[in-house]
Parts: structure tokens; C-alpha cells; sequence
């Protein structure tokens, strides 16, 4: 239960966020429910108390607990969840081109992820493409649409490249399995394995897909099945350029671009700023609702993968994951918590804070009034329960107005900025 739930949080965790929009996300909420209590009642019987742990915090969510008319044993209704019983194997609304397309992109994930390993490739920075060839065109269709986006996530690629055109991107190759075919074939063994290591790509590509093939050995016709001939499959691209690695049967293999360029590295660098920001959150212990400034500052940066210049060209990245980070010049409030680390390929510290969101100026009222430096200071104590805010500099007066001349926090008015807030 805990690897399938782990999957499907992390294949939706944007969702589940809200970042697709509210209706996605009480779907994705809705379907998550539904997946824990289904499991909750069939793993009863294994794990008896945990089960009813979680059925009695489940079913208070359900709106039919109370109804009159359910059986005694119905989900929710029932006492415990020792009472219901289980639910029949089956379902005719099963979508088999779903089924196959999960299948392949669990396979595929995982293939693209020890391509990664084997390359030393953070799953933090992104790879240009990664390429997925399969001998089935029709299992691949099963990963085209919806399912492509999950891939691209998964790996962090900017491109994915789906083909069943084996014979050029593939080399296959297949060994006796010697310990069981000596005992079968005797002294014919040696004859066996070079008619096997003779054996053309079509071949041995059928008999992947069959387990099944007839080899003639001394001038007879023999008969070979699944786990008589060990297949290997090779990557046949350009090895300077990609790593590759392939199912135990060859069927599939991923290949993932090993070139790497400043644009990968800087969106690298944002990908790391942005978890290191949810560790903090969650190290704090905050949740999801509640509201901080994020505030950076880097030393020593490099000119072309500062960590300024990553964040500037990545603000899509930023954005969907709502986090609107601020010069630390700019830190008004409170301090929550704080880290300081070296930044993957950008600067050399750099030190991230969350703070109590503050009011602050917006950047043209920052220039307006750059000459008084104890202003801001004195805004971050005001109440911004009215629309305007009144006041006078040496004598003279001015007028700011909330959500145009002033934000209630930091990082309200870098989002609505659209560029980093600096001094």
C-alpha cells in the first residue's frame, strides 16, 4: 500500500497542491480517498489494527456514515472495519490502455532514473531528452498524451522522444544459457550455443516478444523457450552524447542526454533553491496555508550561474510552486528559520530565510523614496487594515496606496512585480 500511495502522490503532488486549478485538485483528492479506504478494508485481515486505525479516521469523511438505509456492513456505515467485507476482484471500467501505460511509465522511470545514476546526474538538474524505445508500438501508445507529462516530471527532462525504431537506436544479442541447456543437449551444447550466437536481430527480437523459437542445431530443428537463451540489448546511439539502460528482456530501453549547458544548470540551481525552501517549511514545521517571506542572498556568485540569474530565468518554476523569493536586504519581518549552503554550480554561500511576512514597498516606491532609509522599517509596523496609508517626509506629504505602492508582505509584492524584489 505504501509504495502505490507514494506513487501516486508523487506522480500528483502538483495536483494535490492545487497548482492545476481547484477542480483537479478535489479530484485528485477524491480518487487519493477512495484508493486509502479500498485499501484500508482489504488489508484488514494482515494488519487488523492499523486497518482500524485508519478506517475510523477515514469514515468520518464520508457523507453516508449517518444514512438510515445502508446496510450494517456498508463502507462507513459499518462499526469497524472488520465488518465489511471484501471487495470483488474485477472491474469491467478498467481502461487496459491506461493499465499498460502505467506499467510502461513505471518501467521507464525507473530505467531513466539508473541511467542517471550510472551518468552521475542529479535528479535536481535537468537533462535535455530522454529518449524511450520500445519493440511494441502499440504498448508506447499507451504512454503517449496524459501520461508524457508524468515522464517529463519524473526525470526532469526537458523532451522526451518516444520510438519503436529498435534496429536503429538498439543492438540485440543473445548468449546459451549454458547450465540448463547442458543438461538438455549434452554434446550438442557447443553446436547450440554458436547457432544461437548466430542468430540475427529479428530473430531474437521475436523471440523476446514470443519466448519461443526453433534454432537448427547439426541439421535438426530444436525447440528453445524462455530461460534456454539469455537476451541483452545495447544501445546503439551515440555513447559521447547519451547513457542507456534497457529491461532484462531488451524490450525497452531509455537513453538520457548527457550533455549539460548553462540553461540546465541554472534551472538546476532552481530546483534545488525551491526544495531546500519546502525543507526549511517543513523543518519549521509549517503547513501548506501558512504565509512566509523568502529571503537569499549569495556570495561570491559566478557571472553566468549565479543564483540570481537562475531564479530570474526560471520564474515559471517559481511560480508554480508559489514561492517568490526576496534580495535579504529586503527582510523586515521576523526571522523564522534559516540555512546556508553552497549553491550546485551558482555561488559559492548561499543563505536562504524564512521570514514573518512584512509590509513592503513595491519597487518603483522603493526608488521614489530611496533616500529614507528608516521608511520601510517604520511601514513594517503599520496596519494595513485600510487601503492607504498617510504620512509625511520632511514636510512633505505622501500617500501610499495597498497593492500598489505597498504589499503586505515581501513576497506579495514580488509576485505581483513579476521580476526578484531587489533593494
Amino acid at each position: 500500500m505504501g509504495d502505490l500511495t507514494n506513487w501516486y502522490v508523487r506522480l500528483n503532488r502538483s495536483r494535490l497542491k492545487g497548482t492545476d486549478g481547484e477542480d483537479s485538485a478535489l479530484t485528485s483528492l477524491a480518487v487519493l480517498y477512495d484508493v486509502l479506504l479500498k485499501m484500508t478494508v482489504i488489508m484488514a485481515p494482515f494488519t487488523p489494527f492499523f486497518a482500524e486505525y485508519l478506517y475510523q479516521h477515514l469514515r468520518k469523511r464520508l457523507l453516508t456514515s449517518n444514512t438510515a438505509n445502508l446496510p450494517e456492513d456498508a463502507i462507513g456505515k459499518a462499526d469497524s472495519v472488520h465488518y465489511i467485507m471484501l471487495p470483488l476482484a474485477g472491474n469491467p471500467k478498467a481502461d487496459g490502455k491506461v493499465l499498460v501505460g502505467m506499467s510502461l511509465l513505471q518501467q521507464v522511470v525507473e530505467l531513466g532514473r539508473r541511467a542517471r545514476e550510472a551518468a552521475t546526474i542529479s535528479m535536481k538538474t535537468p537533462v535535455k531528452r530522454v529518449i524511450i524505445v520500445c519493440d511494441s508500438a502499440l504498448t508506447l501508445d499507451g504512454l503517449r498524451g496524459e501520461l508524457e507529462s508524468y515522464v517529463l516530471e519524473e526525470l526532469n527532462t526537458w523532451e522526451i522522444v518516444l520510438t519503436s525504431d529498435v534496429e536503429t537506436w538498439c543492438s540485440i544479442s543473445a548468449l546459451p544459457n549454458l547450465p540448463i541447456l547442458a543438461k538438455r543437449l549434452g554434446k550438442q551444447v557447443r553446436s547450440a550455443a554458436d547457432a544461437i550466437k548466430g542468430l540475427d536481430s529479428a530473430s531474437l527480437r521475436s523471440f523476446s516478444r514470443t519466448g519461443s523459437i526453433m534454432i537448427c542445431v547439426d541439421g535438426k530443428l530444436l525447440h528453445f523457450s524462455k530461460g534456454d537463451l539469455i537476451v541483452k540489448s545495447a544501445f546503439s546511439g551515440d555513447s559521447t552524447r547519451y547513457i542507456a539502460t534497457s529491461s532484462s528482456d531488451g524490450g525497452l530501453t531509455v537513453a538520457v542526454c548527457t550533455v549539460q549547458d548553462d540553461a540546465l544548470r541554472r534551472q538546476g540551481i532552481t530546483r534545488d533553491f525551491c526544495n531546500r525552501v519546502n525543507k526549511l517549511r517543513k523543518k519549521r514545521k509549517l503547513n501548506i496555508a501558512d504565509q512566509v517571506d523568502i529571503f537569499y542572498a549569495e556570495s561570491a556568485p559566478l557571472d553566468n550561474i549565479s543564483t540570481t540569474r537562475a531564479l530570474t530565468c526560471n520564474s515559471n518554476l517559481l511560480n508554480r510552486a508559489r514561492i517568490y523569493p526576496v534580495d535579504f536586504s529586503c527582510c523586515r519581518g521576523q526571522i523564522l528559520i534559516s540555512d546556508k549552503y553552497a549553491s550546485p554550480g551558482g555561488s559559492n554561500n548561499l543563505s536562504i530565510a524564512l521570514a514573518v511576512p512584512a509590509p513592503s514597498l513595491a519597487p518603483a516606491a522603493k526608488k521614489k523614496f530611496a533616500g529614507y532609509v528608516a521608511l520601510e522599517t517604520l511601514l513594517a509596523t503599520c496596519d494595513l487594515s485600510n487601503s492607504k496609508i498617510h504620512g509625511s517626509l520632511e514636510n512633505n506629504p505622501f500617500e501610499l496606496k495597498l497593492g500598489i505602492d505597498i504589499f503586505p508582505s515581501a513576497s506579495s509584492a514580488r509576485s505581483l512585480g513579476k521580476g526578484l524584489l531587489a533593494p
